[in-house]
């Protein structure tokens, strides 16, 4: 049975209103809970594994102490994405409750990741060991779809007493009608985004290398990317909450 057809349009229209009407609570909570630990992120990875590989190079180790580094922003950023979830699709809803929601749900949201991560994994290691180019590509289309097909699977865990299983089952319904729409909607969100944190990088980049040299400029860049992704993110999560009570209302 298909769904409640969705309105990007209208969809947007409402995120704007509001992020406007309540950006001085979301902005801060994105910025702590998602930009910064992008970044954290970003510093942790050696610069020389943030590069095409050299044919025949050997590629560098990540000391086990960024790898800690890494793990820990991740599950952070995870909650705070969930916390901005509550905050977008519960009204009046405080920003302790929020948070204390979002990351009580943390488990749930790891959980469904890891079982949809084994699911892809396996079948596209096996295309890539029987053809490289041929396993890439349908990996990268399949992780296309399958973040449509998915799209809601975060506001389904904080907005609903799933589990995992429930939750993918949910939201793998919700895009049955809409996938098409949902699809571009990725797109729409994903090139604005992309332009912003490049530019972004490019600019604060260049404002560090002129105030403190190479190092600075690099953490500069870093910073950048880490804002626009986090603001990006936030734009895409109340959006991606509009739509949600677009199909189940």
């Amino acid at each position: 049975m298909e769904t409640n057809p969705v309105s990007i349009g209208a969809a947007w229209t409402e995120a704007r209103e509001f992020i406007r009407r309540e950006a001085g609570l979301l902005f801060p909570v994105a910025l702590l809970f998602i930009a910064i630990p992008i970044a954290l992120i970003f510093e942790a990875i050696p610069p020389e594994m943030r590069q095409a590989p050299m044919p025949g190079a050997a590629r560098p180790q990540i000391p086990g102490t960024s790898l800690l580094l890494i793990m820990v922003c991740s599950l952070v950023m995870v909650g705070g994405t969930l916390t901005c979830y509550a905050l977008s699709v519960k009204p009046g809803i405080s920003l302790g409750e929020a948070l204390a929601h979002g990351f009580r749900r943390l488990p749930v949201a790891v959980g469904s990741a890891l079982i949809v991560a084994v699911a892809l994994a396996v079948p596209m290691v096996l295309l890539t060991a029987a053809s490289p180019q041929v396993g890439a590509l349908l990996t990268l289309l399949a992780a296309f779809l399958l973040s449509a097909k998915l799209l809601l699977i975060n506001v389904v865990i904080v907005d609903r007493p799933c589990g995992p299983i429930e939750a993918l089952r949910a939201s793998w319904a919700m895009s049955r009608g809409n996938l098409g729409r949902l699809l571009l909607f990725l797109i729409g969100i994903s090139l604005p985004v992309m332009l912003a944190q490049t530019v972004a990088e490019v600019l604060l980049g260049l404002v560090g290398l002129a105030l403190g040299g190479p190092d600075v400029g690099r953490q500069m860049g870093i910073i950048g990317v880490a804002a626009a992704l986090g603001v990006g993110q936030l734009f895409m999560i109340v959006m991606t909450s509009r739509i949600y009570r677009q199909i189940t209302t």
